[in-house]
């Protein structure tokens, strides 16, 4: 099980998708205060919160 903090948000990502890479760079570059947390989909940890959450990932493939 992943423990999410309750002050962050969560963006999982297409680590193999070079528009969601820079995307994640774009939101790191201006997220000053440090709200959000990243995982790729194809990592464990991806893995593991989309099981936890159970989310479909036949209908989001690039950014959740």
């Amino acid at each position: 099980m992943i423990d999410i903090p309750k002050n962050k948000k969560l963006i999982l990502f297409d680590g193999v998708c070079n528009l969601c890479n820079s995307s994640v760079t774009k939101v790191i570059r201006h997220d000053k205060k440090n709200v959000f947390l990243f995982a790729a989909i194809q990592s464990e940890a991806g893995q593991k919160i989309i099981n936890q959450l159970k989310i479909d990932v036949s209908k989001v493939d690039s950014i959740i």
